[in-house]
């Protein structure tokens, strides 16, 4: 049994899946399933090969398929791109709806320690094609489209805060967006810590005191007995 979220971290560092499907070009599939099967397969292509080395070739041989036949699906590259951020965002948002916890804080507190069970572990399908996404050039439109969604999981994080200052578990007074700013940003950091290797970040427990630390900066102060 795993005693702390240092080693349900480390577990999860290790467990995380790294075997991918090859495609059954046999099988067949509605529109919307061949269109999620692309999306995906272009998720993980970004992630190995970055936004330019995706290209229509490999997206078409990833999902069996042949290169015009993509465009029965998606009207362009940008188009099937688009889809595959829409599905990593889908992916994160699944995480920030995990916890249904009354409590705001414990809720805020199970989002943070399931950040690496949930997102943080899938190297594949989650970490390298965000980062290659938010690092697209300009131009691409890419990062823009990126922020958009990045902001719309800000907001979840602001709407939790809020919940709470009117439940009373969180103090009145705290900024909503610098607290949801700070728990985005952890999220973040343990990203980009296991990306580059530096998993100590997580498995010796300085994300999980960095969490505590916010959390208990922003509680309310427990009713005294009595009242």
């Amino acid at each position: 049994m795993m005693d702390s979220v240092f080693e349900r971290g480390a577990y999860y560092l290790m467990a995380a899946p790294t075997v991918k499907s090859t495609p059954d070009p046999r099988v067949r599939r509605t529109r919307a399933e061949r269109r999620v099967q692309i999306a995906e397969a272009t998720l993980q292509l970004v992630g190995e090969f970055g936004v330019p080395g995706t290209t229509t070739a490999r997206i078409a041989e990833a999902v069996g398929i042949s290169g015009p036949a993509l465009y029965k699906h998606f009207s362009n590259r940008s188009e099937i791109l688009e889809a595959a951020m829409d599905l990593l965002q889908q992916r994160v948002f699944s995480w920030l709806d995990s916890s249904t916890n009354p409590d705001a804080i414990e809720r805020l507190r199970e989002l943070g320690t399931g950040h690496v069970s949930t997102i943080a572990a899938d190297h594949e399908g989650v970490i390298a094609p965000l980062f290659e996404f938010v690092a697209a050039t300009p131009r691409s439109h890419l990062s823009e489209q990126m922020g958009k969604r990045q902001r719309a999981a800000l907001q979840r994080f602001i709407d939790i805060v809020d919940q709470g200052k009117m439940q009373g578990t969180i103090r009145e007074e705290v900024d909503s967006k610098v607290v949801a700013w700070s728990l985005m940003g952890l999220s973040w950091i343990e990203n980009f810590a296991i990306l580059e290797g530096l998993d100590e970040f997580i498995t010796e427990g300085t994300s999980a005191r960095m969490l505590d630390w916010v959390l208990g900066e922003i509680a309310a102060p427990p009713p005294e007995a009595g009242n």
